[in-house]
C-alpha cells in the first residue's frame, strides 16, 4: 500500500446520460448540431444550460457580474429584505459562497444591507436605486440571449416549453416560481 489515501481504490462508476447504443468511441463534439441517436433529455438540457451559463457569462462580463450576481439581484428584486442565508437557498449557492457574491455587489454599490428588525446579528439586503438599475440591464442580455436561443420558436410553443419546465423543476423540488 503507498499510503495514500484512496491508492488503489477504483473511481466511482459514471452513468451515461445516453443510452449504451450510442458509441462511446464517438463522442459528440461541441461543434456537431446531429444529436447522438438516443440522446437523453437530460444530456440535452445539461449542453443547453451550459451554453447559457457561458452566454451569460460573456454577456455581463461587461457590467462586471456573473451569473450568480445576476441572479442574486434578480431574487433581491423580486423579495428584498432576505437574510444571506435565504438568498443562498433562493440562489443554489452556500451560505460561504453568498458571502463572497454579497460582498462584490455591496463595494459595487448594488446592494445595502441594514440590521434586521427582529435580530440585530442578522443583515437583510435590499437592492439600492444602482442595483435596480444593474439588473435591469442585465435583464436586457437576458432577453436577448433567449431571443437567439428561441428564434423560430411560435409563442405558443414558448409558452409550452416554459411550462413543461416548470412542471418539471416541480417535480424534482428545484424551486422555480410559478407564472
Amino acid at each position: 500500500m503507498s499510503g495514500r489515501r484512496g491508492a488503489g481504490r477504483r473511481p466511482p462508476r459514471v452513468l451515461p446520460l445516453y443510452p449504451a447504443s450510442v458509441s462511446q468511441a464517438d463522442p459528440v463534439q461541441p461543434d456537431d448540431n446531429a444529436p447522438p441517436p438516443g440522446l437523453r433529455l437530460l444530456y440535452a438540457i445539461g449542453r443547453l444550460d451550459r451554453g447559457i451559463t457561458r452566454e451569460l457569462q460573456q454577456g455581463l462580463k461587461p457590467l462586471g457580474l456573473s451569473p450568480h450576481q445576476y441572479a442574486t439581484l434578480t431574487v433581491l428584486r423580486a423579495r428584498s429584505g432576505l437574510s444571506n442565508a435565504q438568498l443562498a437557498r433562493r440562489a443554489y449557492v452556500t451560505p460561504q459562497a453568498m458571502i463572497q457574491v454579497l460582498s462584490s455587489l455591496h463595494a459595487d454599490g448594488l446592494i445595502s444591507r441594514s440590521p434586521s428588525g427582529d435580530n440585530q446579528r442578522v443583515l437583510e439586503i435590499s437592492l439600492t436605486a444602482r442595483g435596480r438599475e444593474v439588473v435591469e440591464r442585465c435583464d436586457r442580455i437576458a432577453d436577448e440571449i433567449e431571443d437567439r436561443m428561441l428564434d423560430g420558436v411560435p409563442p405558443g410553443e414558448r409558452r409550452a416549453l416554459l411550462d413543461a419546465v416548470r412542471a418539471c423543476v416541480q417535480r424534482i423540488n428545484a424551486g422555480l416560481p410559478g407564472g
